[in-house]
């Protein structure tokens, strides 16, 4: 019974500390981001590192996410799209670049320094997420991606 209390005990205080932790937001991160998404709904806070908090959001009815630093400085969107939603130019350039690929999943990247789109492509056993420039220029490519067949 002793060993069940303990378990219980520690059941208890796991979830305590995940409904806690989202009070413990900084509140310069909490208002930076009422002011950069000051409609965003269902908002759930997840610490990323010891140095960033991750907002998981939706906003005009798609999936968001956005980290801050712990000073409410913004540092990255991502925002779920649907592949139907990419521009034609980046598009052309993965069917130039990556002949055979079908494009599986898209976001848009928005950093102070950039806007790109992440694209997990895949032909046969290979998969490949690229991250590439509204203008169509590849910036990154890596094995993997996720697999949304």
């Amino acid at each position: 019974m002793k060993k069940y209390t303990m378990i219980m005990a520690a059941m208890f205080m796991a979830i305590s500390f995940t409904a806690c932790s989202q009070s413990k937001v900084p509140e310069a991160v909490k208002t930076a981001f009422n002011k950069k998404f000051p409609a965003a709904k269902e908002v759930e806070w997840g610490q990323e590192g010891k140095t960033q908090w991750e907002a998981e959001f939706d906003l005009n009815e798609k999936d968001v996410s956005a980290n801050f630093d712990l000073q409410g400085n913004w540092k990255e969107t991502e925002t779920d799209m649907k592949v139907s939603e990419l521009p034609a130019v980046v598009v052309k350039a993965i069917n130039n670049q990556f002949p055979g690929y079908q494009i599986k999943d898209a976001n848009l990247n928005e950093t102070p320094q950039r806007v790109a789109y992440e694209i997990d492509i895949k032909k046969g056993d290979s998969k490949k997420e690229i991250t590439i420039s509204k203008t169509g220029k590849v910036l990154k490519t890596e094995k993997g991606g996720e697999d949304n067949d």
